[in-house]
């Protein structure tokens, strides 16, 4: 839009200098008054395309950026993997639903599948070792001790991405943030928000009662075992978690005009509410934001300019919730805004949140043109478009996703 006011501006000071020649003919007005005037339409003119340079430079600075992430995302992930293998022979990393951390060693593991509510630490000993429960004990409760902020600082791999992308990416068009303070595990255990060391140094017994352990010959290291505890996190556990990030849900879904119940219900289909979810697209965090794509759209919103999100950033709870709430507001509002029933084009917001509104498209007329698209949903009931969705959408884990998420909103409207 300031692209057209600015070509409209420069028109008519253009058109007002001809006019103004043809004034001064007639008029007899001097030729410097109207050489001044014609100087400044021209100098306007100027200043509109050098602004108009300047904006496509940083538009292909952005995607070089963008370019650049993706190698360092590959070249971080090679030797992150590479480090893993040789002590575990297979290599296990975080996902979407399940946080996975290592010592600086790569001896001690530690998981958490917030999905299936489990904690698993497991540990190369020396076959020796007298009391590996022991040692298994004392590295599950420094989990149960870590925050956001210590699993991020812990996580070689983002680390890596991160330091990288700072030397890389200039200031300007790189976004970071503090990761935040909040448990990783211990609010699920314990029911506390913010549980104070003695509550959860006291949670550890309860935790203990339901640990069972294994042993087995460590893959990469000889005369060594691998051992493993396993414990199992509170049923409650995953509305605990949901909790911690409703102020932020709230505030963001008011400010947006979304529905709350809406984000939460897609937040615990994208991660579970793992805070350091991370997928392989790269996407990260509770929503599951893909940099590339609707971090892009979303930051325009959010912070009012196109920028690189890092890992930090979408790692911190706060900002992840604004993004993902501007991106299904940009679904919304924009995007799927000529679906005039609020039912049909919520079930396609929510399948667009995960494919993309084009792929949204192409399940009612084989093409990608929304506008088109539109015209066929807004001749269905609501229920008949949703059907289409789970009939037609081009992928399953988009169909399933679908399902999954409405299945859920009306547990949060409760």
């Amino acid at each position: 839009m300031g692209g057209f006011k600015m070509n409209v501006r420069c028109a008519v000071a253009l058109r007002g200098a001809a006019l103004a020649l043809c004034f001064a003919l007639i008029c007899g007005v001097t030729a410097s008054a109207w050489a001044e005037g014609m100087a400044d339409a021209q100098s306007e003119f100027a200043a509109f395309k050098s602004d108009e340079a300047d904006f496509e430079r940083y538009k292909t600075g952005i995607a070089d950026e963008y370019a650049a992430y993706k190698a360092i995302i590959d070249e971080e992930f090679a030797s992150y993997r590479s480090k893993i293998l040789k002590v575990w022979g297979v290599p296990e990393v975080s996902t979407k639903k399940t946080y996975v951390g290592y010592s600086s060693d790569f001896k001690v593991k530690k998981v958490v599948d917030y999905e299936k509510g489990v904690i698993k630490v497991s540990v190369v000993v020396p076959a020796s070792e007298k009391k590996p429960e022991k040692v298994l004990e004392g590295h599950l409760k420094d989990l149960m001790h870590q925050s956001a902020k210590g699993a991020y600082k812990a996580d070689q791999f983002t680390a890596g991405v991160e330091k990288k992308l700072k030397k890389q990416v200039a200031p300007s068009q790189l976004e970071q943030a503090d990761v935040g303070s909040k448990p990783i595990v211990a609010d699920m255990v314990t029911g506390k928000l913010r549980p104070s060391d003695k509550e959860i140094d006291a949670s550890m017994a309860g935790l203990m009662g339901t640990a069972t352990t294994a042993v087995k010959k460590a893959p990469k290291q000889a005369g060594a075992n691998v051992v493993t505890l396993e414990v199992k996190i509170p049923s409650t556990g995953r509305a605990v978690k949901a909790r911690a990030y409703l102020p932020d849900v709230k505030r963001q879904a008011a400010k947006r005009g979304v529905d709350p119940a809406l984000v939460l219900a897609v937040m615990e289909t994208e991660s579970a509410f793992n805070p350091m979810a991370r997928s392989y697209v790269p996407a990260y965090g509770l929503m599951q934001i893909v940099p590339k794509s609707a971090g892009r759209d979303a930051s325009k919103v959010v912070l009012g300019k196109d920028v690189v999100l890092s890992p930090s950033y979408l790692y911190n709870g706060r900002n992840n919730i604004a993004m993902g709430v501007a991106y299904l507001y940009i679904l919304n509002d924009r995007y799927l805004a000529s679906v005039k029933n609020p039912e049909s084009r919520l079930y396609c917001v929510i399948a667009a949140y995960n494919t993309g509104a084009g792929n949204v498209a192409r399940a009612f007329i084989g093409t990608t043109n929304i506008e088109k698209a539109a015209k066929k949903i807004n001749s269905m009931p609501p229920e008949k478009v949703y059907k289409v969705l789970v009939r037609k959408l081009p992928h399953k884990e988009t169909r399933d996703y679908l399902q999954r998420v409405s299945m859920r909103i009306p547990t949060y409207r409760a």
